[in-house]
């Protein structure tokens, strides 16, 4: 899989290249994009999301408390405020509450 993560304090962005099939907590969802935002989404998020580049409609978006420069990667999952991105698949067990991984990785 080919993509790229850029990080600024109000927003994570997971960017898989192409619109790919994620599982999460609340089931299947297509997405190119995974964004963590900092802080809850609002009336503006559409907007905010347009303004860095990424379509709302492909996008999979998690509001989140923590400082989102404080990130990890750790088995084989970007990591930030309770949600973790499973990049390559299905991990054995998910140690965080909110959670998307790649289908088909």
């Amino acid at each position: 899989m080919r993509g790229s993560l850029r990080a600024s304090e109000r927003l994570l962005v997971v960017d898989l290249g192409e619109v790919r099939r994620l599982y999460t907590e609340r089931g299947p969802r297509l997405a190119r994009f995974v964004a963590l935002v900092r802080g809850a989404p609002g009336p503006d998020l559409a907007a905010r999301l347009l303004r860095h580049g990424l379509p709302p409609g492909e996008t999979l978006v998690y509001p989140v408390a923590a400082d989102l420069l404080d990130f990890e990667y750790r088995q084989g999952a970007v990591v930030a405020g309770g949600v973790a991105v499973f990049l390559e698949g299905p991990p054995p067990f998910v140690f965080t509450p909110y959670y998307a991984w790649v289908e088909g990785s």
